[in-house]
């Protein structure tokens, strides 16, 4: 089944504003939330909220926006379905972390891991700080001598847990080496231009240790991205991993020796151009 059209959804036409586009997310959002649902429809509306935010998460982002106009849901955005593998620089933030934050201000909705059933949003929030590779395998905090908090894998920074009528927040400190959207790890790394030109084999070591080994093709441009598929992080609500993306990046020496020199003069190029 196709997608539904993220201007329908939002109800605002190709022409309107960003603000336009805040406003009718807001109003969704505002309409969907959980505690303005009755039982019966909670799932339904769940499922127009998630649509609402999706939405929002496109149209809101021009360089996103600009490819859903032109692609539909068959985008080039490197962090939906249907990717392509080229990466625009810019668009990858250490983590987007919860879209309300930006939205609401901090005052409407959080996304929540509730523990004890227990809601309590006027008491004061405690931080649990801890790394990606703790976000990346999950693990179990001990937090005031007695009571634990279950960190799923894939949590993200925003998450909260209500414990003992404590609310405590997790911040996933960033990581030196990996980049993290959503649920997709961004890496960086460099190649010469011969490599580049002929190709070459690669192997990235992941955050738990494990490495993964694969070809970066011959011809590959400067800011491409090879995508490794569900070698990301693992998102807590579908259990379905993102992907790992290897952002390449394209030297050019200075000097060369005057053996790679010659050997390089072998190679068809033009002695003299003329523009």
């Amino acid at each position: 089944m196709s997608k539904q059209d993220y201007y329908e959804i939002l109800g605002v036409t190709k022409s309107a504003s960003n603000e336009d586009i805040k406003k009718a997310y807001r109003k969704l959002a505002s309409k969907y939330h959980p505690d303005k649902l009755t039982e019966a429809d909670k799932a339904s509306g769940e499922a127009k909220f998630k649509e609402a935010k999706e939405a929002y998460e496109t149209l809101s982002d021009p360089e996103k926006k600009a490819n859903y106009d032109s692609h539909g849901h068959s985008t080039g955005n490197p962090f939906g379905h249907g990717r392509t593998h080229t990466y625009h620089s810019g668009t990858f933030d250490e983590d987007f972390g919860d879209v309300f934050a930006t939205i609401f201000k901090n005052g409407g909705f959080d996304h929540v891991f509730q523990q004890n059933n227990r809601t309590h949003r006027q008491q004061p929030v405690h931080i649990v700080t801890i790394n990606l590779l703790d976000a990346y395998l999950g693990r179990t905090i001990k937090v005031d001598n007695a009571a634990t908090i279950n960190i799923p894998k894939g949590v993200r920074s925003g998450a909260k847990f209500y414990i003992d009528n404590k609310i405590y927040r997790v911040d996933v400190s960033p990581h030196p080496k990996f980049k993290r959207a959503n649920d997709d790890l961004l890496v960086d790394t460099s190649i010469t231009a011969i490599e580049a030109i002929l190709g070459v084999e690669m192997t990235v070591e992941h955050l738990d240790g494990s490495k993964f080994q694969f070809n970066i093709p011959n011809g590959i441009q400067h800011g491409q991205v090879i995508k490794l598929s569900g070698k990301g992080m693992k998102n807590p609500e579908t259990d379905r991993y993102g992907d790992l993306l290897v952002r390449i990046s394209v030297t050019i020496p200075k000097t060369i020796s005057q053996e790679d020199r010659v050997a390089l003069k072998g190679v068809a190029h033009r002695d003299f151009i003329n523009i």
